[in-house]
């Protein structure tokens, strides 16, 4: 598939939209038997994709000459307008998207889409907590607006989970390129698509961190600005000494108690101090794999692990092999 056979495919009309111009008004069939939801005072649809938990991340096209009724998902969504326009009502406020924009929404978002005429074209990416919980606040940099949003992403089932970020990406042709590249490996069945998708969605997501940066001014965020900010600065802590990091050092260096830190930190996301830290070891760990040619037993020292065998079985749960395999099957993967 080639750009001109992408833009051919996205524009045909689909069985289900088929139906909605054969029925003008009519819902969806599939309403009747999904799962609604109270939230907010609202009657919703709950979307749930099973499928997403083995795939980490889901595209689809969004169904033309219909509009949705209020809903939300169970995963992170994210909306590109390929062509055309959308349009939302969020918070009982309408938020239009041109051609080129971005939207990223939390689970419990409730919008309700607007009619969807011929040359409106959204794409439609669902994402898993999976896909952010390999150190993606890492890639994406600890003082940005979408570290703050996927540290919510990340958090835990009782915090709120009502954020959403929209950039105003339609003037920038970089934005769309990787759509577009996005897109065609999608679907296509190439060998290592499901790598290059992840490497393409994760640079997209890059790509909007810089635009945000550049001009803040001309996005619509909202986001919440308590306790996840203490966290975030915490997080780069942790970071910058993943080796040698306590819970005690991290509470005098912050100067808390100890159990309120414990506390704020499983609170905003969801996991212990314990296994935060082993997860950021562990991702120090996958990054000298790569990265280096030192071995596995001084990897081990420089996270901070110096039992050798505790090691070894935190970062097989991690990774699903041992350090080994992982660097052999990491490097001849990038290198092909």
């Amino acid at each position: 598939m080639d750009r001109q056979e992408l833009d051919v495919f996205l524009r045909e009309v689909t069985p289900r939209e088929q139906y909605y111009l054969d029925n003008p008004g009519a819902p969806s069939p599939r309403y009747k038997d999904m799962e609604h939801r109270r939230i907010g005072g609202k009657d919703v649809l709950y979307f749930q994709l099973a499928q997403l938990k083995e795939a980490e991340v889901l595209i689809r096209k969004d169904s033309r000459f219909t509009d949705v009724p209020y809903y939300v998902h169970s995963n992170v969504n994210l909306q590109y307008i390929y062509s055309g326009k959308c349009e939302f009502l969020v918070d009982d406020r309408c938020v239009t998207l041109q051609q080129g924009d971005v939207a990223l929404f939390d689970v419990d978002v409730v919008r309700r889409k607007q009619y969807a005429g011929e040359n409106d074209i959204v794409i439609n990416l669902s994402m898993s907590r999976d896909f952010f919980s390999d150190s993606f606040l890492c890639r994406v940099g600890r003082q940005s607006v979408l570290s703050d949003f996927f540290l919510h992403v990340m958090s835990s089932d009782t915090a709120a989970h009502d954020h959403y970020l929209i950039f105003r990406s339609g003037q920038q042709p970089s934005v769309s390129v990787l759509f577009e590249q996005l897109l065609l490996e999608y679907f296509s069945e190439k060998q290592y698509r499901k790598e290059m998708i992840q490497g393409y969605l994760r640079l997209i997501l890059v790509e909007l961190m810089r635009l945000y940066d550049l001009d803040s001014g001309s996005q619509l965020v909202q986001l919440y600005s308590g306790h996840s900010k203490k966290v975030l600065e915490m997080f780069k802590f942790m970071e910058s000494n993943t080796a040698e990091c306590t819970l005690g050092m991290l509470a005098d260096t912050f100067g808390y108690h100890p159990k309120y830190v414990s506390n704020l930190l499983r609170q905003v996301t969801g996991y212990s101090f314990k296994q935060l830290q082993n997860r950021q070891r562990m991702t120090e760990a996958a990054r000298l794999l790569l990265q280096t040619e030192e071995p596995v037993y001084e990897i081990a020292r420089k996270v901070g692990m110096g039992n050798l065998t505790s090691f070894y079985h935190s970062f097989e749960t991690r990774y699903g092999m041992l350090p080994n395999a992982y660097r052999q099957q990491n490097r001849s993967g990038a290198g092909m």
